[in-house]
């Protein structure tokens, strides 16, 4: 019995296997098209199709081999779906990269005159508001290290202050959104 099922197997993959590779080819390429028939005749040899009448075989065959064909387009469309996908994705992250770039120079421009502005002063309130705003002191501990009173260093920040939102009034709502990012 194991010669016949053998032989009758060989006989139908002879006949059938060109038949539906040119069915196959219609639909996807040459190379997906071998492996859809050989692994059709794989997944068939297991249930012995090839026992069946002639008019049945040659249905089961090309319904198995359409139904690969569809499973692999399936496939592809699902890929590509992703890489479609994936490409839109980095490029929104490639946008959002040039978005943050474009802050940062303009981060550092607005840093850049704000820092011209700053040497504007007049030489003590230059110094207290940079002991103040860039070194971190406390009014009091200015007050010490100058010999000069709170009070003294209060208007001395509030003038310079004054003078800052001033001279920068053009660029100060842009500077503040940016600094309240942080």
């Amino acid at each position: 019995m194991d010669t016949y099922i053998n032989c009758r197997y060989r006989e139908v993959y002879l006949e059938y296997a060109p038949l539906l590779l040119r069915f196959a080819e219609k639909f996807v390429s040459q190379f997906y098209a071998e492996d859809i028939v050989h692994d059709v005749f794989l997944k068939l040899w297991d249930k012995q199709i090839f026992l069946l009448p002639e008019n049945e075989l040659k249905r089961v065959l090309y319904v198995a081999v359409k139904n690969a064909c569809i499973d692999l387009l399936r496939r592809f469309a699902l890929e590509q779906e992703y890489i479609d996908e994936r490409r839109i994705q980095l490029q929104l992250d490639e946008l959002d990269f040039f978005e943050a770039s474009d802050e940062l120079f303009m981060r550092k421009d607005l840093l850049h005159l704000l820092l011209q502005k700053i040497e504007e002063l007049p030489e003590r309130s230059r110094e207290i508001f940079k002991m103040s705003y860039l070194e971190g002191m406390k009014t009091t501990e200015i007050a010490e290290q100058l010999n000069i009173s709170t009070r003294t260093v209060e208007n001395h920040l509030y003038r310079a202050l004054i003078f800052l939102r001033k001279a920068t009034s053009h660029f100060f709502i842009y500077l503040f959104i940016l600094l309240s990012k942080n």
